[in-house]
């Protein structure tokens, strides 16, 4: 018996207000959200993905898991939502929150873990108490909305290391989920079993290469197997005789990143059915692979070789490659202690806020295919401006925490008079030069592009892509990871 574990990952980012465009003076918490987040652009970008993803796809998954309770073989599949985007779904779109309770009122569908923010704490140190403390709100989130704590954990894009697994271990997780990463596959090895990390987690392994059939080939009219039937790919799983299929995918690839009119919604509608009339294969949870199985080997992965689900590298360059990133990383990371010593709920949530991995990824400098995925992604319209908004989003924050604690001796840095930047007047949307980072860093508090360039996260086309394997696209190496 093959057993298939079909996982969806959803998350919505709170996305910043142009520099330009915040007012003046010193971020007092009661404003101090509504001045650094754009609540118009996030209620927007959420709609539009609601109308053509969230709802019509939630709407068929649990019309399919609702068809098929009653079978011998029943319809079973999982769902990671970031905590922002269950925030974003009760403020913007309710339906969408009574859809996932109903889910999970079925019995067969699991809710895992994650970071609440989908933050990159997990890498800060070897302690990880922030990023406890993200996975417990999390869990609490979870439990509100399913009824049940999570049991299985998945972090931030598939982030994976054997600091990371102890930690999840020691918080009393049954398991965890991340990429199967070529090098980790060595010899006998496929994804397609259950490991255990060094101190006996399991861990459960995405088979990216018939996740990102699915999730990015699907609508690629060069692809071999174009159009994809529902039974073609049922019969590749069907010849799998390992033990479990991790199809692991963004749940906005279903109508956003790929269209309706690709029938995506029609192959999912398929799909179950197709699968199920194999005799050899059934559908599972993460909780119930983990019971069931045993593992068959340890893999362990090195605090300088993390891995993740992001761009051909599967590792945390598209967070942590150029010295822009490095910056804002750091100085999120070093903005902790003050935080949590003033304790101002406000300043709190903005920090961790502005922890959530689609701000460093923004600002990703890569060329060819991995450029195209994180341009397709970004907000802001191009990397510098990107730049602007996060840095200068941190140095008011850090103003403010710093004026409730006594400790700052100057006034917050007010907007200049120019509206618009060298950047923005040469139009330049190059990649970044080897010290632009220093730079730009230099002269954040002082400069004040305006551009005006609200590109959503949620576009409208899907980037092109190879044949196989390809990069997933999403938000998607710095060494060492946890910079110091």
């Amino acid at each position: 018996m093959t057993l298939v574990n079909f996982f969806f990952f959803a998350h919505q980012p709170e996305r910043l207000r142009p520099y330009d465009e915040r007012p003046n003076g010193l971020r007092a918490p009661t404003t101090i959200h509504r001045d650094l987040f754009d609540e118009e652009l996030n209620e927007t970008i959420f709609h539009k993905v609601a109308q053509k993803c969230y709802l019509p796809a939630t709407e068929l998954i649990l019309e399919l898991v609702e068809h098929f309770a009653d079978h011998d073989k029943q319809f079973r599949c999982s769902f990671g939502l970031s905590g922002t985007l269950i925030e974003q779904a009760t403020r913007f779109e309710p339906r969408l929150i009574t859809l996932f309770e109903r889910l999970a009122q079925t019995g067969l569908v699991e809710f895992t873990g994650e970071t609440y923010y989908h933050s990159l704490a997990s890498l800060w140190d070897d302690e990880r108490a922030e990023f406890r403390r993200q996975v417990e709100q999390h869990a609490t989130a979870i439990e509100r909305l399913s009824g049940r704590r999570p049991t299985v954990f998945r972090n931030t894009e598939c982030l994976y290391n054997d600091g990371i697994a102890r930690v999840v271990k020691e918080m009393g997780f049954a398991g965890i989920m991340t990429e199967g990463v070529d090098w980790l596959m060595q010899n006998w090895r496929s994804p397609d079993y259950l490991y255990a990390s060094t101190t006996g987690l399991p861990v459960l392994l995405r088979n990216y290469r018939y996740s990102d059939d699915i999730g990015y080939r699907f609508p690629n009219t060069s692809w071999e197997h174009y159009p994809l039937a529902a039974e073609t790919f049922a019969g590749w799983l069907a010849a799998n005789t390992d033990e479990i299929v991790n199809i692991m995918i963004d749940y906005e690839a279903l109508g956003e990143h790929i269209w309706a009119d690709t029938g995506i919604f029609d192959f999912m509608r398929h799909l179950p059915g197709a699968i199920l009339r194999h005799p050899q294969l059934a559908f599972t949870t993460p909780t119930e692979a983990v019971t069931l199985l045993k593992p068959r080997g340890a893999v362990s992965v090195g605090p300088f070789s993390t891995i993740s689900w992001a761009d051909m590298e599967r590792d945390t360059s598209a967070w942590l490659r150029n010295e822009m990133q490095q910056f804002c990383y750091e100085e999120l990371r070093m903005l902790e202690a003050p935080t949590l010593r003033a304790a101002i709920p406000e300043y709190l949530r903005v920090w961790r806020l502005l922890q959530t991995s689609d701000h460093l990824y923004y600002l990703c400098d890569k060329s060819l295919s991995d450029g195209d995925v994180h341009t397709y992604f970004s907000a802001y319209g191009n990397l510098y401006e990107s730049f602007i908004r996060l840095q200068t989003a941190i140095a008011d924050l850090k103003h403010a925490v710093l004026s409730a604690l006594g400790d700052e001796a100057t006034p917050a840095p007010r907007r200049p008079r120019a509206k618009t930047s060298a950047v923005a007047a040469s139009g330049e949307t190059a990649t970044a030069s080897p010290r632009a980072g220093a730079r730009a860093a230099s002269a954040a508090e002082a400069s004040a592009p305006a551009i005006p360039a609200h590109r959503a996260r949620a576009k409208d086309s899907v980037p092109a892509s190879d044949p196989a394997p390809t990069p997933r696209p999403r938000r998607p190496r710095a060494k060492p990871d946890t910079l110091s």
